[in-house]
């Protein structure tokens, strides 16, 4: 090897050598460098040099950085940052707690020691920050500036309050939940750093930072970019461990340039075996090692420990191949005994049959009825199976279990599963390999499951279907076969309806199965295939597109009432009013035919339709009482929760399983869910939720803001400083920005006397607003809470032209001409008030009330207020939830009264 590489090839034997108790460190390096004498001479001189060291979060006593150096350091940042103190130390740099003087924000400051630079060059530290900047992610600590300041290197990263890892783990042991958490945030690091073709190769505590009750991964010093899975068994060139032993795969101590991402796996299962028992694994073997500890403890859940001996194999082809794979196994559910009896193979002798004999099942049910097994309630249909080996036709699956499911609905002799709580349940069971019928029953309490599987015979399309009693997996009855043309895939559909329907008509009362034109036709294929992807669109919360496609779906096919009623469900989430009246005609122009579900489901949009809050509750509960954990059963809790009754909309929310049916990916349910115990004044439940919600869904930038408000709610500002500070790499051109965050921030500190750090976060975000809108002036969502905080500090001649200019542009929202409104009335303007506010729409008189309650608050009509909201709850108050911090400067007197108090949930 080049002499020239020494030096380098020294620190990285350093590095090792210092995660190494001190009594090993000098037989560790007479091995590692297996006779060389100048790099064992070499990386000797260095470690005499060298303490303890554990982290750049710890401090360890190696003095790479002179006083001299640091006084250097200082000199040379002086006007972009001032060094607060030192904080850390490591093989290649210092680490101090510095503050950004353009930003005013306190910030870590990763300084590269121009001894090492000299020794060892500064590609590792060039490399280090090109890494870093490549990785954007909520589990990640970011890089925010990097640069050179008179010959010393530097980057920058968010400071964050909180401990490595290893400090948490030397003061206490993590409960279970706090490890899995810590274990799922790693993971999902890794999962983005991998994507990216980045290798960390050095997992391990230190490198952890636990802040705000989540982990973010550090110090990319030694990972490299490329991670394209490569056969490492064979690989015996000779190398130098870069990382820390007892975290490193074996094929990384020999090869460490050549790992791939699973060298990081292997970390992380060493990693969760620390967590999960209290301590590091042992020596020798690492899988036999970990099998023993894991034996003595009989409280862990045994997918983990399952999946953590995985992660652990010696040899890298035993191991997961990447981390979304150890993500879904690591989340999934235990794994339950297959019993499905034997419909899978009864499905398999019928694809093989040719010629199959149709039997009416209407006539068999009738005969069949006296001797046929009761039906456990509810029934359950699941996607059928597409066998034909032509992928144009998987939708069919869905189409023939939701239409079925409809036709159960309309029959009312029996509980039904809604379709989108079955459907998700059919789905999570094919992706993770569960068993269908056992996943069915623990989702969606179902006491029968109605499963099949269709196949092609040339021109011919051939379903079968059987029905199976979920609590012994056994066949309660098997359908009589189904043969149409290939061209006609809706007729077997059509039929396979009218057999479930009869088998379970047979099964309640013998007479209904003889009752001829029991149903009426499905929806054309073409008019299902446009309805299934407007449920996914609504599902992803893409109500504009599936509205559009809930349309296609009833013009293909005007009889198909449920794309009616779903396009009018899209509608109203809009606002778009007229659409969802026409298509709620439409839905109730389908006929009496409507099963009661439906029927509860219709009533409640025409209801809110009308501004009929009552009315609206009435159905919706009916609806919900019907199918508690399905969609009707959060439509539920958000009507009690409009009307004030939030107690009444958590305990509703409570019976609900959200890894379960309609609510599994589902993540307004956990908004509402935050909301319910922010309003009772449970704020540390509100916390934990919020974070649950980011957790499970990164993407919903509101669990960031429900965050911040539960942070302020209990004045813990250094949390809420960290939390903010650590949402800065997300973006920003979003409504429920980071400015968003300190808005509501600022919001929820003002309204409960802490006023000084409540002007501080509105200073905050006042800064950080003007910022984005001089890059884009006519951003909506800026604007609107640029007016929200400048009247928060009641600037309101500032917040008018922002309020106003809104209510100009878009005269149909009355969240604007309502805002624009109030600032009026700051001004003695009540004419300008009423001018601004206008007459309200039916939906939006729950709306129009708050903003005449704020109105006659402000001009200090204090019992005219209170009747006002008092209204406005009767009717409904959409999105009432914020409304106290919205509207705290306004309302303050009402929270002085038991009475105003109690309406404003004010805790």
């Amino acid at each position: 090897m080049n002499d020239d590489s020494l030096p380098q090839r020294a620190l990285a034997v350093l590095d090792a050598a210092l995660d190494m108790p001190v009594t090993d460190r000098d037989r560790w390096i007479a091995e590692h460098c297996a006779g060389d004498i100048a790099l064992e001479d070499e990386a000797r001189l260095l470690l005499s040099a060298a303490g303890n060291t554990h982290g750049i979060l710890d401090v360890p006593p190696l003095a790479i950085l002179s006083s001299r150096e640091n006084l250097s350091i200082v000199a040379a940042l002086a006007g972009r940052y001032e060094i607060v103190r030192e904080i850390g130390r490591g093989g290649m740099a210092t680490v101090f707690l510095a503050h950004e003087v353009k930003h005013n924000r306190d910030v870590v400051l990763k300084v590269l020691s121009s001894q090492v630079a000299r020794l060892c060059g500064d590609e590792r530290f060039h490399r280090e920050v090109h890494i870093a900047a490549t990785l954007s992610h909520p589990h990640i600590v970011p890089l925010i500036d990097s640069g050179e300041a008179d010959g010393f290197l530097y980057y920058v990263m968010p400071w964050m309050d909180g401990r490595s890892l290893r400090e948490v783990l030397k003061a206490d042991r993590l409960p279970l939940s706090g490890a899995l958490q810590i274990l799922h945030d790693v993971a999902s690091a890794l999962q983005f750093a991998h994507s990216a073709r980045v290798i960390h190769r050095d997992v391990k505590p230190e490198n952890i930072l636990i802040a705000s009750g989540h982990a973010y991964l550090l110090d990319f010093g030694i990972a490299k970019l490329g991670v394209e899975p490569t056969d490492a068994a064979g690989i015996t060139a000779p190398g130098f461990a870069l990382g820390t032993r007892r975290y490193m795969a074996p094929e990384q101590v020999y090869a460490a340039d050549t790992v791939d991402a699973r060298a990081d796996i292997f970390a992380w299962g060493a990693l969760g075996a620390e967590l999960l028992t209290g301590a590091p694994l042992p020596g020798g073997e690492p899988q036999l090692a970990a099998r023993s500890v894991f034996d003595r403890r009989t409280d862990l859940p045994e997918h983990v420990v399952a999946l953590l001996l995985e992660c652990l194999a010696t040899a890298p082809s035993q191991r997961p191949d990447n981390m979304s794979s150890v993500i879904a196994q690591f989340t999934s559910a235990r794994a339950r005994p297959r019993r499905e009896g034997n419909w899978r193979s009864a499905s398999g002798i019928a694809a093989g049959v040719a010629v199959v004999v149709a039997v009416s099942i209407v006539s068999w049910a009738a005969a069949q009825a006296s001797t046929a097994p009761a039906f456990g309630d509810p029934v359950a249909v699941t996607v059928l199976r597409n066998e034909t080996g032509d992928p144009a036709l998987s939708v069919l699956g869905r189409f023939a279990g939701d239409w079925v499911t409809d036709g159960l609905q309309q029959l009312g002799v029996s509980k039904t599963v809604p379709w989108a709580g079955a459907l998700l349940a059919s789905e999570h069971a094919s992706s993770t390999g569960a068993p269908l019928v056992a996943t069915l029953r623990e989702e969606t309490l179902a006491g029968t499951v109605v499963t099949g599987s269709y196949y092609r015979v040339r021109d011919s399309l051939h379903l079968q279907a059987q029905l199976i009693d979920t609590r012994s997996g056994d066949l309660v009855s098997r359908l009589a076969p189904i043969v149409v043309p290939i061209s006609h895939p809706e007729a077997a559909v059509m039929q396979l309806r009218d057999r479930v329907m009869g088998a379970v008509a047979a099964a309640h009362n013998e007479h209904v199965a003889a009752i001829p034109g029991l149903t009426r036709n499905p929806p054309t294929f073409a008019a299902y295939e446009a309805f299934n992807r407007g449920m996914d669109l609504f599902l992803s919360q893409k109500y504009s597109v599936a509205l559009a496609e809930f349309r296609d779906a009833y013009a293909l096919d005007s009889t198909f009432s449920w794309a009616a009623t779903w396009g009018a469900r899209a509608a109203l989430n809009i606002d778009s009013l007229e659409a969802a009246g026409a298509l709620s005609r439409r839905a109730r122009d389908g006929g009496p035919e409507l099963g009661a579900y439906h029927d509860a489901s219709l009533r409640y949009i025409e209801a809110r339709l009308l501004g009929d809050g009552t009315s609206a509750r009435a159905a919706i509960q009916r609806a919900a009482t019907l199918a508690p954990n399905s969609r009707a059963g959060f439509d539920n809790a958000v009507a009690l929760l409009s009307a004030g009754s939030v107690r009444a909309a958590r305990e509703q929310l409570q019976r609900m399983n959200p890894n379960r049916g309609e609510m599994r990916g589902w993540s307004s349910y956990w908004t509402q869910r935050v909301h319910t115990s922010h309003l009772t004044g449970d704020h540390a439940m509100a916390l934990t939720d919020a974070r649950e919600m980011a957790r499970r869904y990164p993407e919903r930038r509101v669990a960031l803001v429900l965050q911040a408000r539960a942070l302020a709610a209990t004045g813990n500002t250094v949390a809420l400083d960290s939390a903010v500070t650590a949402w800065e790499v997300l973006p920003v051109n979003v409504y429920w920005s980071q400015g968003a965050a300190m808005v509501v921030a600022a919001e929820e500190l003002m309204r409960r006397g802490h006023n000084a750090a409540g002007r501080r976060y509105a200073a905050r975000a006042i800064t950080w607003l003007t910022a984005r809108l001089s890059e884009n002036p006519r951003d909506r969502s800026h604007r609107y809470w640029m007016g929200s905080v400048l009247y928060d500090v009641a600037r309101y001649e500032s917040a008018r032209p922002y309020f106003e200019s809104l209510a100009r542009e878009f005269p149909g929202e009355i969240d604007y001409r309502g805002l624009a409104a109030v600032v009026a009335a700051r001004r003695k303007d009540q004419r300008s008030a009423e001018r601004w506010l206008g007459p309200a729409a039916p939906t939006e008189i729950g709306k129009h009330l708050v903003f005449c309650a704020r109105i006659a608050a402000i001009n200090g009509r204090t019992e005219q207020s209170l009747t006002l909201l008092t209204s406005a709850m009767e009717h409904g108050i959409e999105n009432y939830p914020w409304l106290s911090g919205a509207a705290f400067r306004d309302l303050a007197v009402l929270e002085r009264q038991p009475r105003g108090l109690a309406l404003l949930g004010a805790h």
